[in-house]
């Protein structure tokens, strides 16, 4: 943007961010360029007093509720240049930049938003559950592993065989609470069945077995919350929530 150096010609730009802000206001957008006036006293070095023009700069980008993105580079030149974002703009890419350049010949400087490089994602890190000890497969798992060679030193061995295990580790399953779920619906499924139609052996032991798998799963669910949770306090620690 451009605001005119007379400070009633500039009523119409602040106008206008406040309109945008209300159309754009779920969407991040910025506004950059020379406002032609300074938001702070201390910006300018001939007075640190507040002007009337800059009471209604500070008023449109309250109302707009813009806030100054953060900045490098030649930041005091005199060019009253200036990048804003709105809420949505650092909610979604905080991690931008405005980066103020060289003037050179002119009596601006050139302002432009740098977007910092994004880590790509590489997928969740691998956790151990320890409901998986409890897996009637889970030390045949870990010996078939264990005893596979491989011609490499002995910590890329090492290496190979936990990324093999990882694997045959996951498969196990990673949500406990999901099977959970579906076996409690199978095991209602069946004890309603004998409640309106009557108890047969075969629907007594598939409930028995049902009750069996729920119990075991029961015992795995809340053991995986119990790790889960410990994990979330380290992360974000204990407030005796």
């Amino acid at each position: 943007v451009y605001g005119f150096c007379e400070r009633g010609g500039r009523s119409t730009l602040w106008e206008d961010l406040i309109f945008c802000a209300s159309q754009f206001k779920h969407k991040p957008w910025v506004v950059l360029g020379d406002f032609n006036v300074t938001r702070y006293g201390h910006e300018h070095s001939r007075t640190s007093s507040v002007t009337k023009a800059m009471k209604d700069f500070n008023n449109a980008i309250n109302v707009s509720e813009l806030e100054d993105i953060s900045a490098s580079g030649f930041l005091y030149t005199w060019s009253n240049m200036r990048a804003l974002g709105n809420w949505q703009w650092f909610k979604t890419l905080g991690d931008s930049y405005a980066a103020y350049h060289p003037p050179g010949i002119s009596d601006h400087s050139p302002v432009s938003i740098q977007m910092r490089d994004k880590i790509p994602f590489k997928g969740r890190p691998f956790k151990f559950l320890n409901l998986w000890t409890e897996h009637e497969n889970f030390l045949n798992m870990v010996r078939q592993v264990w005893m596979t060679n491989y011609q490499a030193s002995p910590l890329i061995a090492i290496h190979l065989k936990l990324k093999n295990l990882k694997g045959l580790l996951k498969a196990l399953g990673t949500r406990p609470d999901s099977k959970a779920k579906e076996l409690r619906i199978q095991l209602h499924s069946v004890q309603k069945e004998i409640l309106n139609e009557g108890e047969t052996p075969s629907r007594l032991e598939k409930e028995r077995l049902l009750r069996q798998d729920v119990g075991r799963m029961a015992r795995w669910e809340e053991a995986y919350y119990k790790q889960k949770s410990r994990i979330q306090w380290l992360k974000e620690g204990d407030s005796n929530t």
